[in-house]
């Protein structure tokens, strides 16, 4: 697997109910633009402000909307016994692989972290997708342990790695990097993570735009680096707007609401609502940013 991986937002009602109509629609919005990538659950898409149920009501949707495309569906939990429980229920809707972050409460140490991920490979019969999210769960999965963790789960398939220091993110491809697929999890790092060698990069801001889809075209495929760096400073203009308390799921959320896809850009608690922590002029910048970005679509 390789290309643009959209980490959709779930998007929610006022009231903070789900708004599954509205996933749909992001759903089949992401795939008529080309993502073949479809990855519920993810950071972007609070996956620990939803209950079980609510996780996999949000796969199963997600499933039944897509039509030709692959789903990774998020399962992360601080308990190995929930995301083996996850998998089992999303293969039964029909979903075969899995995303999970490392146990981000009790952490550990590297001999814990190597048995978790263990114990759910035996647990699951998916495919899985390792995480490595540092600066949000405070875990920082070294190459060596991304390495050894390749070397004895044959259904480690994938990683999505999200470490800032370029470095070791160059470490982790130069070490599994043959035997697993690595992909950049930071959507603010796209051209960067290939550059250094990834396989493809995720993406929130695919739940209302193909900018990023025509980033990895401009520079992989068409080997167009002009304007792959053009696009890549666009999506950088607009990932500025996210300064702490802001989240990429709180503007991913205000495009898809300006796209028509979503009934309201509301955030689930413990994340403050967008209209409680901008000005009215920042809200207006982030508006002209993204209407900028969706009015690029037109433009061959």
């Amino acid at each position: 697997m390789d290309g643009v991986f959209l980490t959709n937002v779930t998007p929610f009602t006022k009231t903070l109910e789900l708004d599954l109509e509205g996933l749909k629609r992001i759903v089949e919005f992401a795939e008529s633009s080309g993502y073949k990538n479809i990855v519920p659950l993810g950071t972007a898409g609070e996956f620990s402000s939803l209950t079980f149920e609510e996780k996999v009501r949000v796969v199963d949707v997600v499933r039944k909307s897509l039509n030709k495309g692959e789903i990774i569906a998020g399962a992360s939990s601080t308990s190995f016994l929930e995301t083996s429980e996850l998998c089992k229920r999303y293969k039964e809707i029909g979903v075969d692989k899995i995303m999970i972050l490392p146990p981000y409460y009790l952490k550990g140490n590297e001999k814990g972290m190597l048995d978790y991920f263990v114990k759910v490979s035996e647990s699951c019969d998916s495919t899985i997708v390792i995480y490595n999210n540092p600066s949000s769960t405070g875990v920082d999965l070294s190459p060596q342990l991304i390495k050894r963790l390749s070397d004895i789960i044959p259904s480690f398939k994938l990683l999505k790695e999200a470490r800032y220091n370029v470095v070791e993110f160059k470490e982790v491809v130069r070490l599994v990097g043959e035997k697993i697929e690595v992909i950049d999890g930071l959507e603010e790092r796209a051209l960067l993570g290939l550059v250094l060698g990834a396989k493809g990069f995720t993406t929130s801001m695919g739940s209302f735009s193909s900018l990023p889809l025509r980033i990895y075209e401009s520079y992989v495929k068409v080997r167009n680096v002009d304007t792959a760096i053009r696009l890549y400073d666009l999506l950088l203009e607009y990932r500025s707007f996210i300064k702490f308390p802001l989240t990429m799921s709180h503007l991913a959320k205000l495009g898809a609401w300006l796209r028509g896809l979503i009934s309201s850009y509301a955030v689930r608690p413990p994340l403050p609502a967008l209209d409680d922590v901008v000005s009215e002029d920042v809200k207006r910048k982030m508006i002209e940013k993204i209407n900028q970005i969706i009015n690029l679509e037109k433009i061959p």
